[in-house]
């Protein structure tokens, strides 16, 4: 009898402990906490990260943070080799007849971006009927995405809103070869006045973001096109106020320094010369005489496209050409990603997960903490880091994590990174996850718990792993999913996007304080951050370990 109980309570504890056992991506799981994301998140976006402006002292900070992190929760350095005790710097020095040390890897992939600043000496030129005005920079114009000292004669042609979307079938640029010319063009899109009218609920709906990617998306078809110049019109309002200087060089008002006077283009120095145009935006001014000189009805134009009632023709401004001389100042910048890897079984395939850690850094007495764009969602690559190592298990694929540098001056990091990986080549990655805002509520989010997914249609498997996810482990969150053939748009998913790799890109809400030094931890949704957090790890649990197409 006794020996029948002994057997019985054995089976009984045995029973007891199977069900009890937490299997490894449940643990990794379990480790993404609220106090987990606050932590991080309250330092990366503090005032000591002076606002992580790429290049500026705050980045480095922040870098060396994140990198001292990823040592912390286990994912091992994946950047560039470096000596052992050097640093940021490569040395190689060995005493004669020693065998020289072995670089080690670093958590740091550096490079440089050339950073340009106007002259505030390049002039414009409009001719017509054997007249010329002449115009100077930041009187009548300011000069944007000018990479180097241009000069260019062109004729002009006005292409409306400049945009190119097929997909809603419209064609600013249909029936007249651009190439090689000067495009004039309307800021924002048809109906961005008005949120009743037809074209602004096709266009941007309930798409916060849309308005984002429309802008780029004038800038690429530009770009595609080969047009040397753009022009963009200035109607009703006064574009000048910001140009101004301080006669006596007092110190601006509280209230007078939320504009950043410091904000410099930056740009990957490439393999080739840069092909796109020279952007320069103009007084009213300036605008009405090209209005008038076109003969162009602006008003009805605006109206008709709003309404959709109009096929749009390009006009081409008669006798009118214009002459731009664009001279700039251009210095190198040390800037650097932060790159980790969970090692896979297969350590020669790879899936990656990546936010931009960079933001606006800071001017005239504020800070631009980038609470929520981007300290946010390189606090959910960390977390995820931490989560992985914490489940015990090995993935199948290697996975990389990755801080990228540069994004606010126009996706540069990530783009870096796709053309020298440090880790193997960019064919032998199988999937990107990317987090960019990830811890707001948009103003009509009553509930707080609405997010936005994009990703590539192709692999509609990762639609199917979500929904389960979030039912499974009762997540609250309202999704809004979406895919598209090719997604690309204003964050890092762009580059893996045009390298053929698969993606989700998350996005939690767009809000009145993006791009404001108001964006503060303050504001913060943990619970939503969190719960974003733990599906994110899901998703990418599966991307490392099955198959998502």
């Amino acid at each position: 009898m006794k020996k029948t109980i002994v057997i019985l309570a054995g089976v009984l504890f045995l029973t007891c402990n199977l069900s009890g056992q937490v299997s490894p991506k449940e643990k990794g799981l379990q480790s993404i906490t609220v106090d987990v994301v606050k932590g991080q998140l309250e330092f990366l976006a503090s005032d000591w990260m002076e606002g992580r402006g790429t290049g500026e002292r705050g980045s480095f900070l922040a870098a060396d943070y994140v990198a001292s992190m990823f040592r912390v929760f286990g994912a091992a350095p994946a950047g560039d080799y470096q000596m052992r005790g050097r640093g940021r710097t490569m040395v190689v020095r060995s005493p004669q007849g020693q065998r020289p040390p072995q670089p080690d890897k670093s958590y740091l992939q550096n490079f440089t971006l050339l950073e340009t600043q106007p002259t505030g000496e390049s002039s414009f030129t409009i001719k017509k009927g054997g007249r010329e005005f002449v115009f100077r920079e930041n009187i009548d114009f300011s000069v944007s995405r000018a990479t180097m000292d241009i000069k260019f004669d062109a004729p002009v042609v006005f292409v409306g809103y400049g945009i190119q979307d097929k997909a809603n079938g419209i064609d600013d640029f249909a029936g007249v070869d651009v190439k090689g010319k000067v495009i004039v063009r309307l800021n924002g899109f048809p109906g961005y006045q008005d949120t009743n009218s037809p074209l602004y609920k096709k266009l941007v709906g309930e798409n916060a973001r849309a308005q984002y990617e429309i802008q780029r998306g004038k800038t690429e078809a530009a770009s595609r096109l080969g047009v040397l110049g753009i022009i963009d019109l200035t109607v009703n309002r006064d574009i000048a106020k910001n140009w101004g200087v301080y006669k006596f060089d007092n110190n601006p008002a509280y209230a007078e320094s939320s504009p950043r006077t410091n904000w410099f283009p930056m740009r990957l120095d490439g393999k080739e010369i840069s092909s796109n145009p020279t952007t320069i935006t103009v007084t009213e001014r300036v605008s009405n005489l090209l209005i008038k000189e076109g003969g162009l009805d602006i008003e009805k134009y605006e109206s008709d496209a709003a309404q959709g009632r109009m096929k749009f023709k390009p006009v081409i401004l008669p006798g009118v050409t214009s002459s731009l001389n664009v001279t700039v100042n251009t210095k190198r910048i040390n800037v650097s990603n932060v790159i980790a890897v969970i090692e896979g079984k297969n350590p020669d395939e790879y899936v990656a997960v990546g936010a931009h850690m960079d933001h606006m850094g800071m001017d005239r007495g504020k800070i631009w903490n980038g609470a929520d764009d981007n300290a946010s969602g390189t606090v959910g690559v960390l977390t995820i880091a931490r989560a992985f190592a914490m489940s015990g298990q090995k993935p199948e694929r290697s996975i990389v994590f990755c801080a990228w540098t540069g994004e606010e001056k126009g996706l540069l990091g990530s783009e870096y990174f796709t053309l020298y990986p440090p880790l193997g080549k960019i064919s032998d990655y199988r999937f990107y996850m990317n987090f960019d805002m990830i811890a707001r509520d948009a103003v009509n989010d009553t509930e707080k718990n609405m997010a936005g997914i994009t990703y590539t249609k192709a692999y509609p498997k990762l639609e199917e792993i979500t929904k389960k996810a979030v039912e499974q482990y009762k997540l609250n969150l309202n999704l809004n999913i979406r895919s598209n053939e090719a997604p690309t748009g204003g964050s890092d998913y762009t580059a893996f996007t045009n390298n053929g790799i698969p993606i989700i890109a998350w996005m939690a809400a767009m809000h009145p304080d993006y791009h404001q030094p108001s964006d503060e931890v303050s504001l913060v949704n943990w619970a939503k951050m969190t719960d974003i957090i733990k599906l994110g790890y899901l998703q990418l649990w599966e991307a490392a370990n099955g198959e998502i197409k």
